[in-house]
């Protein structure tokens, strides 16, 4: 394996997301157990979904390459301090009011690239980029991935469901003061 290149986007740059590249490995990663290509993680709707996310002037991308190959992905953009997750949410802590928190929307690892740490990397590069004091992001409950924040320190605050033909997501918080 050679050497893994993370860059960090923000503003049109971002919107590199939008390639095919992207759109082939968060295909891939959703066709997986819990997921099975649910509705929700269509191509038409990941596209549609992060089209208009990637022109949140907030919206950052931290891309991992081998060589010229993509092997991992990681997106977000703030929240304010008013904003929580949309659907059938749980309300946010009370601890999160009056604090503007930063959403980690996907973190993205090539099946044949996992367990290296790069997904740790990612998220690590994404988070340094914020200035808010905390984060959050949805985890399936039944994902591997679940486990895996909350061993890197996340905390389930509540339950989600993003959209009606979505699968019920934990909401999961970080606090990034004591990063």
């Amino acid at each position: 394996m050679t050497d893994i290149e993370y860059r960090c986007l923000t503003g049109e740059d971002a919107a590199e997301v939008l390639r095919d590249e992207y759109v082939r490995l968060y295909l891939a990663n959703y066709a997986e157990p819990p997921y099975l290509s649910g509705p929700l993680s269509s191509r038409e709707r990941f596209l549609e979904r992060t089209g208009r996310q990637v022109k949140n002037d907030s919206f950052v991308l931290v891309s991992a390459r081998d060589g010229s190959e993509l092997v991992g992905f990681s997106f977000g953009l703030a929240f304010g301090v008013d904003r929580w997750w949309a659907g059938e949410a749980a309300p946010a802590p009370a601890e999160l009011a009056g604090s503007p928190r930063f959403a980690v929307i996907e973190l993205d690892v090539r099946e044949d690239y996992r367990r290296r740490g790069i997904g740790r990397q990612l998220l690590e590069t994404l988070l340094a980029q914020q200035d808010a004091p905390y984060a959050t992001l949805l985890a399936d409950p039944d994902a591997p991935a679940h486990a895996m924040y909350q061993r890197w320190g996340w905390r389930l605050v509540g339950a989600v469901r993003a959209a009606p033909d979505a699968r019920a997501s934990d909401a999961l918080v970080l606090d990034l003061s004591k990063k």
